[in-house]
Formats: structure tokens, sequence, C-alpha cells
């Protein structure tokens, strides 16, 4: 049970780093008025606001039902860090229509929005490598429900929250592609105060580990749509493991393309 608990646990921080955050104002001064958005080469846009940015990305990505996304992870240790390496070795597909997503990897995960199976190492020789929680059980209660909201995986008002800034942009190539790279801050203190409860609830552990910001780049494509997520976030404890300062990084593709999702059979899940 307790290895269960630590992937549900490590699958929520992951996924609440990359998110992909409500509408909030920049407190930076663009000199543009209103959403602080400006013109470089070709179709991009470039924002210097929050708001501007996710208001644009967002209705990009409301018209997508589908997403494909790469977890990867450096840093952490002990049996947390270990489970978080695992997770940080995933590759989901999301299907937000169908309220499904599925990772693949060293702990493969289905979710629903009733349950959540994941499959642990080694469970295979009992017949029934799968293990159920529902998502709204005390398994997954705290950061952990926030599993159970499949519109948080493509809202990008959950990744930049109010209390977020863009600090600085530049255009790069990413993957053979034009993005516009956004370097953004979160303050956790302005995320508690001015957020809506289902944000707050998915940062909360963070500001109970006395970490103030989070800092994340987040890349942006010609389409609109987010490319890529890196959050630093410093060290902390969960679960009584210290976990030194860990990057967690999600590369989004295929939006709006087909994805294979498959929830296991009863006859595979324990205890079903």
């Amino acid at each position: 049970m307790r290895r269960t608990t630590l992937a549900l646990s490590a699958l929520a921080l992951i996924t609440t780093l990359g998110a992909c955050g409500t509408t909030s104002s920049d407190q930076a001064s663009t000199g543009n008025g209103g959403d602080g958005q400006s013109q470089s080469s070709g179709s991009e846009q470039t924002f210097h606001q929050i708001s501007g940015l996710v208001s644009q990305t967002s209705n990009t990505m409301d018209g997508k039902q589908t997403v494909t996304m790469k977890m990867e992870i450096e840093g952490g240790s002990g049996a947390q860090g270990s489970m978080m390496s695992a997770m940080g070795g995933q590759t989901c597909q999301l299907d937000l229509a169908a309220s499904e997503m599925s990772c693949d990897g060293a702990v493969p995960v289905v979710m629903t929005e009733k349950a959540i199976y994941i499959k642990m190492p080694g469970s295979a020789q009992s017949g029934k490598p799968w293990t159920k929680t529902s998502t709204g059980s005390a398994g997954t209660t705290g950061n952990m429900g926030q599993l159970g909201s499949m519109r948080q995986y493509s809202d990008i008002e959950s990744m930049l929250p109010e209390g977020s800034s863009i600090e600085s942009t530049e255009q790069v190539t990413l993957n053979g592609e034009q993005a516009t790279r956004y370097e953004v801050v979160t303050d956790l203190s302005e995320v508690m105060s001015q957020s809506g409860s289902s944000v707050k609830g998915a940062y909360e552990l963070f500001q109970k580990q006395g970490i103030e910001e989070l800092r994340k780049t987040v890349w942006i494509g010609p389409n609109d749509l987010p490319m890529r997520v890196k959050t630093v976030t410093p060290e902390m404890e969960m679960m009584g493991t210290e976990i030194p300062e860990t990057t967690t990084k999600i590369t989004y593709s295929g939006w709006g393309e087909p994805v294979d999702i498959t929830v296991p059979p009863a006859d595979k899940v324990q205890g079903a």
C-alpha cells in the first residue's frame, strides 16, 4: 500500500508542476498597456503579462481534446525520490473528452474520472498486476485528490495561477520549431491569497514546505500551444524523506491527434 501511495504522491507532484495555470496581471511594466502583447517575426506573438499569455493559449487549447506528454526529472533521492525518478520516465496520453489518461514507463498508470490504476514493478506474478484507487478515497485526498481533475493537465490556468509574473521572453528554436520561451516566477503567498480553491489545493503542498516561490520556463509554439514546461522545485520533504532540488520537464506533442488509452480489465485488477 505504501508503494502505491508513493506512486500517487509522486504523480500528483509531477502533474502539478506540469499542468498546462488563472488569469492574473503581470507586475512588470511593459509599456504596451492591455495584455502586454508585442509582435515578432511571422505570426508569432510575445506576451509580457500573464493575463495575455494565459488568455491566448487557453483559447487555442480549448479546441484540442488530446495531447501526449513526456515527463523527465532530474534530482531527488530516497524512496520518494526514486519513485519520482521512475514516474519521470513516463510518456502519458490524455483524452479530455473521455476524461482518461494513460502513462507508460517504469510505473504504468491509467486514470479515469473515478479511479487511478497503477501497475507496480514486480506485481505481474499475482496475475492481477493493477492496483485500483478511487479518486475520492483517503489515498487520494489533499494534493493527490487533484489527480481526479482531468482538466488540470491541459489547463494553462492551473500552471500559471494568480501571483505569477513573466520575468523575460526570448525567441528560440525547440526540436526544430520556432518557439517563444517565457521565464515565469510564481509567488506562492499570492497564489494562496488570490486563487480559487482548486488551484490553492494544487500548490498547498509547496507552501507547507516553506517554499515561497516556484520558477518555471514555458515554451509556446507559433500555434499558441505549449511545447514544454520546466519547473525547478527547491529542497522539500515528502512522507518523511528529504528531497533535494528537483527539475521537472514535461514536453507536449500531438495536440488534437488520436490517442490509445485502455482501462485495465477487472480480472487484472486487485480487489476488483
